[in-house]
């Protein structure tokens, strides 16, 4: 293949550049620092999305920590799979594809665990109420989160395996 090919097929790649930076370069960073969050300070990051109306329970602590390293899992297995494994097959948008769809299941859960977290949906929609922490939740959140529903929903993003496989090759 002449090296004109190759820069021609290079050059075109099949998933546009913001989908790359919100999934592949922010997103990873934040799915990071929220695991060490719960790992190092599970208190500080129970208070954060309850505003401050749960603390960590000290004398239980130690009994619950579990549930936070379950979290953190979850985060860093987000990390990997966009900043490794998305980087390893960037032409593979079917991949992509498949990966957001579960992850937007765990989305869905999150995101219900956040209303949950402060009382419900009627008390996380009113913004008024909103803290600082609870901005900086959403505008680490929702990105990333619309990011992989229009990426799943085809939004500048081309599917056919011809496409797929042809740049795999290259």
């Amino acid at each position: 293949m002449s090296k004109t090919t190759t820069s021609a097929a290079t050059a075109a790649h099949p998933v546009p550049f913001l989908y790359r930076l919100i999934l592949n370069t922010l997103e990873p960073f934040f799915a990071a620092a929220g695991a060490i969050m719960v790992f190092r300070d599970p208190g500080s990051y129970l208070s954060t999305m309850t505003r401050h109306s749960i603390a960590y329970p000290a004398h239980q602590g130690d009994a619950a920590a579990f549930v936070y390293t379950q979290l953190g899992g979850g985060w860093l297995y987000f990390a990997f799979v966009e900043a490794v494994v998305l980087r390893t097959y960037p032409n593979d948008t079917r991949l992509w594809r498949y990966l957001f769809m579960g992850m937007l299941l765990s989305d869905a859960a999150y995101a219900h665990g956040c209303a949950q977290a402060l009382g419900g949906w009627a008390v996380w929609a009113d913004l008024t109420l909103w803290t600082a922490e609870d901005w900086t939740v959403f505008w680490t959140t929702a990105p990333p989160l619309l990011a992989r529903i229009c990426f799943v929903l085809g939004v500048g993003v081309d599917f056919s395996s011809k496409k797929s496989v042809d740049k795999k090759r290259n």
